[in-house]
C-alpha cells in the first residue's frame, strides 16, 4: 500500500531533487523514499541510542552501580561495530 504525502520543500531542494532522480532514471518519489529511507532508520537508531543511554544513567543515578572500564570497551567496540555495519550498508 503506498500514501501520497504532499510536502512543502524550498525551491533549491526541489530542483536538486529532481536533477538527481533524471540523472538516476528514476521518479523524484523513488528518489526521495531511498534517502529518506535511510536517514529515518539511522534517526530511529539515535533516538534508541539515546533512550538506553538515560535509562542507564537513570539506574545509576538510583543504584550508584556503574560498569568496568572492560565492560565499556566492550559496549564501544559493539558499537563501534554496528556503526561501521550501518555505514557499509549505506554506501
Amino acid at each position: 500500500m503506498s500514501r501520497q504525502l504532499n510536502l512543502r520543500v524550498t525551491d533549491d531542494f526541489a530542483e536538486r531533487l529532481e536533477g538527481l532522480a533524471k540523472k538516476m532514471g528514476r521518479s523524484m518519489a523513488s528518489v526521495l523514499e531511498t534517502i529518506g529511507g535511510s536517514a529515518i532508520a539511522e534517526a530511529e537508531e539515535d533516538l534508541q541510542f539515546e533512550a538506553a543511554a538515560l535509562t542507564a544513567w537513570e539506574e545509576y543515578e538510583l543504584t550508584g552501580l556503574h560498569v568496568t572500564t572492560e565492560e565499556i570497551e566492550t559496549l564501544f567496540d559493539a558499537a563501534r561495530s554496528q556503526a561501521e555495519s550501518v555505514m557499509r550498508t549505506a554506501r
